[in-house]
Parts: structure tokens; C-alpha cells; sequence
């Protein structure tokens, strides 16, 4: 049977979503931005359904594909072009749209992917739109700082409520020119916290600064990099009229996405924190920092390879071994980058070659530490997630109580079956 061409798929999925909007009064609120899409708007969704009946997902559905199947909460079907499936996908909207239960929807746009997402806010108009923080993550495609900026705050700029990350300059810059932005952050904005403190479980305390008031209020997350999340929810929901008091109460109720900065229960009563969804430098270097903070006997760093960093990668592998050497009592690797870059790093920073263990797939690494590890011992998984797939480790290392696929990211049976033609199994 012949394969169904994108653009087809496309169209059609982009007509029913004019359909619906057509026949149906919702608020529509976008996230963009290079990092922290998805956990911002699974943070935005959580807090506004505390008052709204709100659709998101909780996968990176950012495409001109996925996006409209993020309004009914469905999945591409398995092969992705499949017709049969793409049929009962249809038939399943049909169904739906005409008794929509939802009076908001939360959705994440590619930044990378301009042209298709303005095509669809052409007719989507959202009426709030986040930009997450800017940053040049997939340096192999020399795309400039500026078109970053640019096609970020093109996406946004369409909204009637533009909200963005304050502490970015260039983004506060832009804000500062037109009546309709409003900023969060830590050090600047209308949103803001203040006075970050760690309590004993790990989890971060802080004062939550909103128009109406403060308010102290204790987190389920771990990584500082992560509160933006909170804080782009907080000025949404603020800005859709919800009392400052509710929004502490439900920021203090919302855990880390999957696979995103997540505390989790290991084996021998040790913790792990599950960042393995993806990795650049930044981010492991922020991560590498909550391993440092966080209550811990031994504090172990698995780190995997960095995919998609072009001319920069033997550096900015490199680089991550010197902080890791600071940070963590053991280096684990994982991956042909990180075996050499890496490591090479944290040796000349110091760290013992006794330190330092060498994996070249994810299931070596979490066995050799399944059988080290004890009581009170912390663990930081961070890995790209092409041809690394460090949650591997993170599922062999977890708790008995746990179920992987409650907690982990790509456990379905066919990322297990990419997995294992990727290592060879």
C-alpha cells in the first residue's frame, strides 16, 4: 500500500483544527522557545486545570504534524505512514470535535521550524504565548543568535499576551518595546523568585513574586534551569485571572516532566536524578550543579555523549569532563565522545582514572553500578538521546516500586526495538 505524502497529512489535520476552532470557543495558549518547551507547557497545562478543562500533551508534539494532534491528545500511528491508521486518526477526530470537552489548550511550537508554525497561527490566533529561553542548542547547524531571537519572537509575537524569559537580554530587549510582553525570571520580570534555598529531600524552596503578592512555596523540582517552567505557568495563569494564592498552591503540586530533572527512588536505597531525555552543554552543566547541591553520600555523574554539536563537539565534551570533575565523585561514560572528550577533562581536572568508568552502552553502565551503589548515594543520568539512550541505565537502576514506563521517557515496545538495533542486541 502506497505511503500517505506529509503535506497531505498535513492539510487535512490543519482543516479539522480550523473545524474546531469554527465551532468552538477556546483559549489557546503557545509555547516556543530552544529549551524547556515541553516542561513548560505540561507546567502551564497542569496549573491552568486546577480552574480550566485544559488539553496538552506531554510529548515534544511540536510539528506541523504532531501540534494538531496534541489538540485531541493523539499519537502518529506506527509505521508514521501508515493509512489505516491515519484513518481511524480521522475518525477518532471527527469524533471528538464534535463534543469538545476542553475550553483550553496548551501547545508547543519548533522554533526551528518557522515557516510551518506560522502557517498554522494563522488560523490557531492564540491569545498567550511563552518563549522559554534562546539558545544556540544544535550548533552543528550554524544557525545564528540572532535568527534564533528572531523566529522565537516571530512565533510569540502573534499572541495578545506575549510572556518571555526576562533574565535573556536579548529577549528583555524586545519586551521592553511593546505594551503586550510581560518577563519572568529569577533575577528580572513581573514573575519572579527570590531567595532559592535546598531543603533536605533535595527539592527547591523560594519566594513566588506576583502582582497580587508573595509567596513562600516549596517545589517539586531539583534544577534551578527548571523553575522558568513554574514561572511562565505562573504568569499565564495570573494573567487568566487566577488568584496569586491558588498559583502558589498549584506550582507547589507540579513535578518535573519524565526523563527532565527527575528525583527518582533507586536501587539500595540510593536516589537518581533522570535528566536523560536529552543533553547539550548548558543543560549538563546545570545538572551537574544540582548533583553538587543536593544531601548525598557518593555522588555519581553517567554521562552520555553529546549529539548535534558540529565543530564544537571535542571541546564542549571536554569542557563537561573538567565540570564534572568538580561536581561528582565518579564519572560514568557512556559513548564514543564522551570515552575520549570526557574523560580526557575530568582527568586533567583532577579526578582519579580509579573514578572514572567506561561503558559503551547504557545497560553495561547501569549493571556495573546496580551492583555499587548503596544507601543515600545519588546518581545524575544525562545523555543525548540518539544512539545513547541513557534512561536504559536510569530503568536498571530504579527502585522495584517504580514502573519504567510511569517514570522514564521512550519505554514504549518500539523505541526498545530502535534500541536495541542501535547497540546491536
Amino acid at each position: 500500500m502506497r505511503k500517505i505524502p506529509k503535506k497531505l497529512i498535513a492539510s487535512r489535520l490543519a482543516k479539522k483544527i480550523q473545524n474546531l476552532l469554527k465551532s468552538h470557543k477556546l483559549e489557546i495558549v503557545i509555547v516556543t522557545g530552544s529549551v524547556g518547551k515541553t516542561s513548560t507547557k505540561v507546567a502551564i497545562g497542569k496549573l491552568l486545570s486546577t480552574e480550566h478543562q485544559v488539553r496538552f500533551s506531554e510529548d515534544s508534539y511540536n510539528t506541523d504534524i504532531g501540534l494538531p494532534l496534541s489538540f485531541f491528545g493523539l499519537k502518529v500511528p506506527t509505521p508514521l505512514w501508515d493509512p489505516t491508521g491515519w484513518h481511524r486518526i480521522f475518525q477518532k477526530i471527527n469524533s471528538m470535535s464534535k463534543n469538545y470537552p476542553y475550553d483550553t489548550v496548551v501547545l508547543e511550537m519548533a522554533d526551528d521550524e518557522l515557516e510551518d508554525m506560522l502557517k498554522l497561527l494563522e488560523f490557531i490566533k492564540p491569545k498567550y504565548s511563552v518563549i522559554t529561553a534562546v539558545a544556540p542548542v544544535h550548533l552543528e547547524r550554524t544557525i545564528s543568535m540572532d535568527k534564533i531571537i528572531h523566529d522565537n519572537w516571530k512565533i510569540a509575537s502573534g499572541a495578545s499576551n506575549i510572556i518571555y524569559n526576562a533574565d535573556q537580554p536579548e529577549l528583555a530587549a524586545l519586551g521592553s518595546k511593546t505594551k503586550k510582553a510581560t518577563g519572568f525570571g529569577l533575577k528580572n520580570g513581573d514573575f519572579r523568585f527570590g531567595s532559592l534555598s535546598r531543603n533536605l529531600k533535595g527539592y527547591l524552596e523560594a519566594e513566588l513574586s506576583l502582582p497580587d503578592g508573595k509567596f513562600e512555596i516549596t517545589t517539586k523540582m531539583i534544577g534551578k534551569h527548571n523553575l522558568g517552567s513554574l514561572l511562565a505557568a505562573a504568569s499565564v495563569a495570573s494573567k487568566m485571572g487566577m488568584p496569586g494564592s491558588k498559583i502558589a498552591k498549584g506550582l507547589s503540586r507540579i513535578e518535573g516532566v519524565n526523563g527532565r530533572m527527575k528525583l527518582l527512588a533507586g536501587v539500595n536505597g540510593s536516589r537518581i536524578i533522570d535528566d536523560s531525555y536529552n543533553a547539550s552543554p548548558k543543560a549538563v552543566c546545570s545538572a551537574l550543579d544540582a548533583l553538587a547541591e543536593i544531601p548525598a553520600g557518593k555522588r555519581i555523574a553517567v554521562l552520555g555523549s553529546m549529539v548535534e554539536l558540529g565543530d564544537a563537539s571535542d571541546s564542549e565534551h571536554y569542557m563537561v569532563g573538567k565540570y564534572a570533575a568538580k561536581k561528582a565523585d565518579m564519572l560514568v561514560t557512556i559513548g564514543k565522545n564522551a570515552e575520549v572528550h570526557t574523560v580526557s577533562g575530568a582527568k586533567d581536572a583532577g579526578m582519579s582514572p580509579d573514578d572514572i568508568k567506561i561503558f559503551k552502552t547504557p545497560y553495561e553502565a547501569g549493571h556495573f553500578l546496580k551492583r555499587i551503589i548503596g544507601k543515600k548515594d545519588l546518581v545524575l543520568v544525562k545523555g543525548s538521546q540518539n544512539g545513547i539512550f541513557t534512561e536504559e541505565a536510569t530503568r536498571i537502576l530504579l527502585d522495584p516500586s517504580l514502573n519504567p514506563k510511569d517514570v522514564l521517557v521512550r519505554q514504549s515496545q518500539d523505541w526498545k526495538r530502535k534500541k536495541r538495533k542501535a547497540f546491536g542486541l
